[in-house]
């Protein structure tokens, strides 16, 4: 499951470097074909490391995992 977290860290860190605050899952799962489960799974449980710079993560514009709070 490591590898799974660290897959999806790595992508959710390109997203934020490319200015993105709000990322639906489904481009990630586009980028790395990890399964829909194991992913939601991989956040869920705190395993992925989320940049501060993401705001929200979505599914399809249902929000999946939002940051509680959020410095300017």
């Amino acid at each position: 499951m490591e590898r799974f977290a660290k897959a999806v860290s790595n992508i959710l860190k390109r997203f934020s470097e490319a200015g993105k605050e709000t990322i639906d899952l489904y481009d990630v799962w586009i980028e790395s074909s990890i399964p829909m489960d194991i992913m939601e799974e991989v956040i869920e449980k705190g395993m992925a490391e989320i940049p501060l710079e993401v705001r929200e993560l979505q599914l399809k514009g249902k929000t999946v995992w939002r940051r509680e709070k959020y410095e300017e």
